[in-house]
């Protein structure tokens, strides 16, 4: 990509910067007590949702209504979804910033998820692809967003 101003670079670091809140949210989320993957389970991943919102002062029940509306059957999807979520809920002004400029979430996940290697090994333990877990993260950035 060329750019000829400097609003080609801005659109990078706000994207990025949103995907990269989800994806550290995600690796914080799962060192803690619950487990070290990525959960599989409706009642694991709707308790370590909560757990993250409350972590980062977002409406615990606006992130299990998330969780519960993710448009995914897999929980691990769904986690992800409300990963991305809770992530576009905890910094809205990166969020507005996002949607005003209009970067592509899913590459952004794709790229951050790729240059985490525990992401992927989280995701292969889960039987998860990065397009699937990229999507889920850009999807419920973008419906975070207010």
């Amino acid at each position: 990509m060329t750019c000829e101003s400097s609003g080609c670079t801005i659109t990078a670091v706000v994207e990025y910067a949103s995907i990269s809140a989800a994806l550290s949210m995600l690796i914080a989320s799962l060192n803690g007590v619950f487990a070290s993957a990525i959960p599989t389970s409706n009642g694991k991943a709707a308790a370590l949702v909560t757990t993250v919102a409350s972590s980062h002062h977002v409406s615990t029940p606006q992130a299990r209504t998330a969780y519960a509306r993710a448009p995914y059957h897999k929980p691990a999807l769904r986690y992800l979804y409300a990963v991305g979520w809770v992530g576009s809920a905890s910094d809205l002004t990166a969020c507005k910033a996002t949607q005003i400029l209009e970067p592509d979430p899913n590459v952004a996940a794709a790229q951050a998820l790729q240059q985490s290697p525990r992401a992927l090994a989280l995701l292969r333990a889960a039987h998860l692809t990065v397009a699937q877990a990229a999507a889920a993260i850009a999807h419920g950035s973008t419906d975070g967003c207010p």
